[in-house]
This record gives structure tokens, C-alpha cells and sequence, in this order.
């Protein structure tokens, strides 16, 4: 890692989903905390404004039509086309100059970036750790066989292992014991709201728990008896835009009561959500690589929805495997047991914590 005065870490990251975004933010707190000086690129930032605007309507595609979504997810592709070239080229030119050498990599559509990136680097070899959100490898680098080799693979959790290799730090707050957290469920469909999780909405209601639920237009946040409470991201907030001092931040997140979106708040060192989560008996949500975070952090089970994608798919494998989730389905046939979320959170407090990364 770098030492006082070195280049600073470039952590590049994308928006395609806030799974590989809110990582790579925690990714670059944990640095700093460490001394380290790093800053992250998200992918998005450097579209053309077409493209910025083509993909903000294929992200309302999605939340609409989860199939739609799936088949996106398996026809990805390099996103070469939607770079406005001034803006790469621009930021090529800067780590040059600043002699960078070390980069981890969230998301795989940054890898041909870093190949060019090879031919101007002054010093040589560069230091490329490419991290892995899914158990095993997901679409955006995927799509890059020949560039697989290219750097270290960095897993949070591992397929082929059947093991947690690395964590991400969260809040640094140690989880809530069960008897001091409330009977809620945290509903939510990832960053983007795809998914099945507001099919499962009517089931959950009619359960003994409230549901605490992320929504993203207030129209969503009809009160239903049981229902618990709503959130929202600020909807004008993107995860490329940047503040006066030209940082990224986490997703600013509210209540919405009486329709109207209220109590927005943010914080620099994690997500919003998460303390939510921690107080909660389970996320209800598919297993993305951020839930699996905030499950980790904050022993706190997840009932498992339909995977987006394959990737997604080893995600619930393996945590139903080592015990920290449970398909909604077998949940279902349980009688929507709170002694098996008990159980599930049991296990994960007991595992053997793996290290944090980096």
C-alpha cells in the first residue's frame, strides 16, 4: 500500500449499481482511516451526455421490468462507446502526471481504461487489484477474458471456496444482540429497486413483523396496516456528482411521509441504511454484493429474493451454505419463522472474521 507522499490509490468504481459504488466509497474511508490518500472514479462520470441520459432511462427500464434487467444482465457488453474521450483522455493525462500506480478496481468495465493507462504509467508496473462484489465473476468483467490476468483477484466470497476470503468494514460498530433489535424486516431492491422484493410486499404484511421498506418514487409509499416505515434517496442525488470540494458521497436518505420525502440525512463514513439494517431481523431483498455487506457487518440474516443474474445467484448460494440466508420460499414454508432468522443470525456472530480489505 502506499506510504506518506506516494501517488494516492485510484479506486474506480461505477454507478450501474450502488452494490460496486457504496463498497468502493467504504473502500476509500477504510484508506484514509489508515493514512493512505485515495480518491474513486466512477465510471459514469465520464459519459457523453447522451449516454449519461440513455443510462439513467435503462435504470428506470429496470425497476420496471425485472426481466428486462435479466437479459441486459447477460447481454452486457464494453461501454467503450458511451466515453466522452476528452474526459479519459484527460484522465489519463492526470495519473501520469501524478505517477499513480496502484488501483483496485470494482467495477470490470474500467479494465481497457487501465490498458491504456499501461502505455503512459512512467514507472512502470502498476499495482491492480480486481475486486470481486460476487461469488464468483461478475458481468462487467466477465465480458473481458483477456484481461482477467491482468491484476490480483481480490474475493469478498468465493465460490469455488465456499468461504468469506475478505470483508468490508462498515460502521465499525459492533452488531446489535438480538433481544435489543426490533421485529422489522428491511425490504429493499438493491440501488437501482429491481427486483421482486414489492411482489413480496402483500406476504409480508400479513405476517407478525413490520417491514421497513426502500422505495424510490414517493407513490410507492402507500401506508398499509404493518407496514413500518418508508425510505428514499434524495432523487435528485447520482452517485457521479460530486461536492464543492470535488468529493463523492453516500446516498442522502429520508422518510417519506404523507408522500412527501422528508428528514433527509447523509453520512461521510457509511450508508444510511445500515443502521437500519443493524437493527433489524432480516434484509428482504435478492442477495447483490452490498446486502451481503450489511449482512456481514451487521449479523444480520437475508431472506433471499430472485437473483439478478448468475453472479448474484452464487451469492445466495454460498450464503445459504455457511447459514447466514434463507430463500424466501423455505422461509415462506417455515410459517415465516423468527427462530430461524434467530438462528441465522446466531451463525454469522460466530463465524471466524475474515480480513478486511485492504
Amino acid at each position: 500500500m502506499n506510504t506518506a507522499g506516494a501517488a494516492p490509490v485510484s479506486i474506480l468504481t461505477s454507478a450501474v449499481g450502488l452494490g460496486v459504488y457504496i463498497p468502493a466509497l467504504l473502500n476509500q474511508r477504510r484508506l484514509r482511516a489508515l493514512g493512505h490518500s485515495a480518491d474513486v472514479e466512477v465510471l459514469e462520470e465520464h459519459y457523453t451526455p447522451d449516454k449519461l441520459r440513455a443510462h439513467l432511462a435503462s435504470r428506470q427500464a429496470h425497476r420496471d421490468n425485472f426481466a428486462l434487467a435479466q437479459m441486459a444482465n447477460r447481454m452486457a457488453r464494453d461501454v467503450a462507446s458511451c466515453f466522452d474521450e476528452a474526459r479519459v483522455a484527460g484522465l489519463l493525462e492526470r495519473w501520469a502526471g501524478e505517477r499513480r500506480t496502484r488501483f483496485i478496481v470494482w467495477s470490470g468495465f474500467w479494465l481497457p481504461v487501465i490498458e491504456r493507462y499501461r502505455a503512459l504509467a512512467p514507472s512502470g508496473a502498476l499495482q491492480v487489484d480486481h475486486c470481486r462484489i460476487d461469488a464468483e465473476l461478475s458481468a462487467s468483467f466477465r465480458i473481458f477474458p483477456a484481461l482477467r490476468g491482468s491484476g490480483r483477484e481480490v474475493w469478498l466470497w468465493h465460490g469455488a471456496s465456499g468461504r468469506i476470503e475478505h470483508e468490508i468494514p462498515v460502521s465499525g460498530q459492533a452488531p446489535l444482540p438480538w433481544d435489543a433489535r426490533e421485529d422489522r424486516l428491511v425490504s429493499h431492491g438493491g440501488g437501482w429497486g429491481i427486483g421482486t422484493y414489492r411482489e413480496w410486499l402483500g406476504a409480508l404484511a400479513a405476517t407478525p413483523y413490520s417491514i421497513d421498506r426502500v422505495v424510490h418514487e414517493p407513490s410507492e409509499a402507500i401506508d398499509r396496516a404493518g407496514s413500518g416505515r418508508c425510505y428514499m434517496m434524495d432523487p435528485q442525488w447520482q452517485p457521479w456528482q460530486r461536492d464543492g470540494a470535488s468529493a463523492l458521497g453516500f446516498p442522502p436518505m429520508g422518510q417519506v411521509q404523507g408522500g412527501v420525502l422528508r428528514h433527509i440525512e447523509t453520512r461521510d463514513d457509511h450508508h444510511v441504511l445500515h443502521q437500519v439494517i443493524r437493527s433489524a431481523w432480516a434484509i428482504v431483498s435478492k442477495p447483490g454484493g452490498c446486502t451481503l455487506i450489511d449482512s456481514l457487518a451487521a449479523a444480520t440474516p437475508v431472506v433471499l429474493l430472485e437473483p439478478y443474474g448468475q453472479a448474484e445467484q452464487a451469492n445466495a448460494d454460498i450464503w445459504q451454505a455457511l447459514g447466514y440466508g434463507i430463500s424466501m420460499a423455505d422461509w415462506r414454508a417455515s410459517g415465516f419463522s423468527a427462530a430461524i432468522l434467530e438462528r441465522l443470525h446466531r451463525n454469522i456472530l460466530a463465524r471466524r472474521a475474515a480480513p478486511a480489505y485492504p
